[in-house]
């Protein structure tokens, strides 16, 4: 799994920048910091806003900026969102390893030596092409406040009618123990009429976990490939990078898509 949580951002700043639409990029989380360039770069942000500046001069998002040798790029904050795309011309170049150039912290593979980015590290940057700029794709071009959309999960019939009520009558909220492995959602217990736990089968990013305890949890890009819990639903593929970006504390509802 791994990649971008945000897929349609990081879509749109490729495409900004004429990058090949998988090119890897910088995802930023939680605190600020600052990247100091060694060769001339063109540089654009988005996903999560932010107060961005270089050399002090504040920035906006989703614009190509030229960054001359020698500039910083100071990220104060994220007010608002989760993640923080930073993309360069060229792309991020590190070593492919199964296919991918995504760090996946579990595994400790990919991304510099399979860790978070800290204090001192160097990346390598691809070439750029000459055309920077390219089309937007609209997806990207507002961020939907309305329900979360999904579809019936594989374990749906194990809910009955008031379960799937609450479900979707539900206001959850994103709990603080929740991270790229998966999001856990105050708010409701779920019950369902099966056993506790079931033989592991093959499960997607987005599926929504019902494990012992009723808290469910949606899994996310670096979560198990299989599970054993029963899947109430599945959030749409279309809606995954709004959900995505929704940081601890903030409320969602969910919307059956038949």
């Amino acid at each position: 799994m791994s990649g971008l949580a945000d897929r349609d951002s990081g879509l749109a700043l490729n495409a900004l920048l004429g990058n090949d639409p998988n090119a890897a990029m910088i995802e930023w989380a939680v605190a600020g910091g600052v990247l100091r360039f060694e060769r001339d770069a063109s540089v654009a942000f988005g996903g999560a806003d932010a107060i961005c500046a270089l050399n002090r001069a504040p920035l906006q998002a989703r614009v190509v900026y030229h960054v001359p040798w020698g500039s910083e790029l100071q990220i104060e904050r994220i007010v608002r969102g989760r993640f923080l795309l930073i993309a360069i011309a060229g792309g991020i170049d590190v070593p492919i390893i199964l296919g991918s150039r995504s760090t996946l912290l579990s595994a400790r593979i990919g991304g510099a030596e399979g860790r978070r980015l800290r204090t001192g590290d160097s990346i390598a940057t691809g070439i750029a092409v000459s055309r920077v700029g390219g089309d937007v794709p609209l997806a990207t071009a507002a961020r939907n406040s309305g329900p979360v959309h999904v579809t019936s999960g594989p374990q749906a019939d194990l809910f009955d009618d008031l379960g799937w009520s609450e479900f979707l009558g539900a206001e959850f909220i994103v709990s603080i123990a929740s991270d790229r492995v998966g999001y856990r959602l105050d708010g409701l217990t779920l019950s369902h009429t099966g056993d506790t736990a079931f033989p592991s089968e093959p499960t997607c990013i987005g599926a929504i976990q019902v494990p012992n305890g009723g808290s469910p949890i949606v899994i996310m890009n670096d979560g198990p490939t299989v599970g054993g819990y029963p899947k109430i639903a599945v959030i749409c593929k279309s809606e995954m990078s709004r959900f995505a970006q929704l940081a601890p504390g903030e409320k969602l509802r969910f919307e059956l898509t038949r």
